[in-house]
């Protein structure tokens, strides 16, 4: 029985310099300013509560976290996915950030988890979840490319 297990950083920090955070200001004003000339007050304060979220988000350091892959599922820190509650996986070595682990989960509302690979040795990694799990090349999403743009 093989089991990997590594720490990595939660996501991959990008520091954030104050052109950022006016850039998120100016827009966030000007979105509850027109929520407020339109009438629609309580959406004006969801922006700006959104836009205090984002921002408090954006400055947090990342977590170190610790991934275990065995032959129960693959955990990540204290959640375990069973492999039964995954559909595949996929190695994406290329990622700009580094190499990566996606699962392909069939809950709904989180499909798809990415976790750094550290210094694992991919084609062992491979061979092990191959057993378990079918490996399907995943594209990156829209919402993942504009988050990447921004900086998370």
């Amino acid at each position: 029985m093989k089991n990997f297990s590594w720490q990595a950083p939660e996501y991959s920090y990008k520091k954030k310099g104050s052109d950022w955070y006016w850039t998120v200001g100016i827009i966030s004003a000007a979105l509850v300013v027109t929520a407020i000339i339109f009438g629609n007050v309580l959406f004006g304060v969801v922006i700006a509560i959104g836009a205090f979220t984002l921002t408090m988000f954006a400055s947090r350091k990342p977590d170190i976290i610790t991934i275990e892959i065995t032959d129960k599922g693959i955990a990540v820190d204290k959640t375990l996915y069973p492999y039964q509650s995954i559909e595949s996986f996929y190695l994406d070595e290329d990622h700009h950030h580094g190499p990566r682990l996606i699962i392909k989960s069939k809950k709904v509302i989180v499909p798809l988890i990415a976790m750094p690979l550290a210094s694992k040795n991919p084609d062992e990694l491979r061979a092990f979840l191959s057993t378990h799990l079918k490996e399907e090349v995943f594209e990156q999403g829209i919402m993942q490319t504009l988050f990447d743009r921004l900086g998370f």
